[in-house]
């Protein structure tokens, strides 16, 4: 496909990677502010439900438990040594978290033993637990969270139910046919009876809900690969065709993949005098004049839906009806070598307040047919156009130099704006038929327009310029 073809995949690769690692260190610090959010909360909860000297312990474990969490929360940019280190906290968390829910006995009343603790809805905190490392964005960490969870709510529940005064029961148990209703009642209810069953259920609900999450978070992460790739791609392809252009293809209107032949409009802009002016700058200048003479003709090249082909040195090839024909592609192409133009002198007034030499361009434009496709390998394509069309339009733009003009179209380009039912003066006002040239690889003169200054262009005198027969070789 288009997308696979144009883009480096290593460069998205890259791209995906450190997008996923920024995602994972942003989820951590979403652990860490929901888990203080909630201590938080349940901190207030058991101030106002139990009295101080019953609920300075649980208060104290909320505080130990917001402080452990500021370690992997300060280490969540390091990413080599992140993963590791939060999976230790995440196995001291479980365990503290299991000791502080069976452990202690948060009421303080005669016949109130440790096993009836397991009988509260206090299981349902290590089910927030695991929860909230769904936020971590790490798939293996909500397992290891589920699996350590799991692993010490069993440990403590077992150790109370091996305890000396302990009944531990079995669904077995309590359903035997010789035991009566009113015996399997009793020994349920009895303050010291642990039901192993509720344990298995309890496991069996950490398991499940950590592979829920599990695949939760590895589809977000598919996700995000998918929206970074197709980001990286829209990047890519903005540097050659217009934003439109790059809307249709990331919508999957169209993909270029096989070459065809087509008519093209072909634009050269090329720097006059370069390599004088290269002579003089030190390389850091000029890297800069380039880029902003590039940067220029770019803008104007989008703005008229061209696709860039390529920069050869201080020249820029653009081309019209690429990646696919539209009825107005002579028209947009002759609008941008003019806008082009403006570009460039705007660009030396600005230059010239600065007290720097101005910049010359010459434009040459020609349409005809091309081969238009991807070149190369696998390793690098480039989406061009080859044929006549591309060399006619490089030697007008030579041609530029010899009439004394910033840009020269063939006759071709200009019938072509005719049969889309434009005139090209109304494209561009000046326009007037400077004759026919002889270019080197051509063996009849080619016909050629340019165009005179905009203050002295008038709609009459340009139509009806006669052709001008001029001799010359490029």
């Amino acid at each position: 496909m288009f997308f696979s073809q144009v883009v480096r995949r290593p460069m998205i690769s890259r791209s995906v990677n450190e997008a996923i690692a920024r995602e994972e260190a942003s989820g951590l610090a979403y652990v860490f502010w929901s888990r203080n959010a909630v201590l938080l909360i349940l901190a207030i909860w058991v101030s106002l439900t139990l009295p101080f000297e019953r609920s300075s312990l649980y208060v104290s474990a909320i505080l130990a438990f917001a402080l452990v969490g500021i370690v992997p929360y300060a280490f969540r940019h390091r990413y080599t040594v992140n993963t590791g280190l939060v999976m230790g906290f995440v196995f001291l968390d479980a365990a503290a978290l299991s000791f502080v829910l069976i452990v202690p006995t948060p009421f303080d009343f005669e016949g109130w033993t440790q096993q009836m603790n397991l009988r509260t809805p206090a299981f349902l905190y290590i089910g927030v637990f695991v929860v909230s490392m769904a936020l971590s964005y790490k798939p293996a960490l909500v397992i290891w969270t589920g699996l350590a969870a799991a692993a010490f709510w069993s440990m403590g529940y077992l150790w109370v139910a091996t305890r000396p005064n302990a009944i531990p029961f079995t669904s077995g148990d309590v359903l035997d046919e010789g035991m009566g209703a009113e015996m399997a009642l009793a020994k349920v209810l009895d303050p010291n009876a642990v039901g192993l069953a509720r344990l298995s259920n309890q496991v069996v609900f950490l398991v499940l809900i950590s592979l829920i999450l599990t695949i939760v978070v590895v589809r977000s992460r598919e996700l995000v690969r998918r929206q970074v790739e197709a980001e990286a791609q829209r990047a890519i392809l903005s540097r050659y065709f217009s934003p439109n252009i790059v809307r249709e293809f990331a919508e999957g209107r169209w993909e270029p993949d096989k070459p065809g032949n087509r008519p093209v409009a072909v634009l050269f802009a090329d720097m006059v005098d370069f390599t004088s002016i290269s002579e003089r700058l030190p390389p850091q200048d000029l890297i800069a004049l380039l880029r902003t003479f590039h940067g220029r003709l770019a803008k104007v090249a989008f703005e008229q839906d061209g696709t860039i082909d390529k920069f050869i040195g201080d020249a820029v090839m653009v081309h019209f009806g690429t990646p696919r024909a539209r009825p107005d592609d002579p028209v947009r192409a002759l609008r941008c070598a003019t806008r082009m133009a403006e570009t460039i002198r705007d660009w030396n007034a600005e230059r010239e307040m600065a007290g720097e030499p101005p910049v010359g361009v010459g434009i040459g434009l020609h349409y005809g047919p091309a081969v238009v496709g991807n070149i190369g390998d696998e390793h690098k394509l480039e989406y061009t156009v080859l044929g006549d069309t591309v060399n006619v339009a490089s030697r007008l733009e030579k041609l530029t130099r010899k009439i004394g003009t910033e840009v020269v179209v063939s006759n071709e380009l200009v019938e072509a704006v005719k049969a889309s039912s434009a005139d090209p003066v109304d494209v561009v006002p000046g326009l007037y038929r400077a004759g026919q040239f002889e270019i080197r690889g051509r063996r009849e003169a080619v016909d050629v327009w340019t165009m005179r200054s905009m203050a002295a262009a008038s709609r009459k005198s340009t139509i009806e310029q006669p052709a001008k027969q001029i001799g010359g070789h490029d």
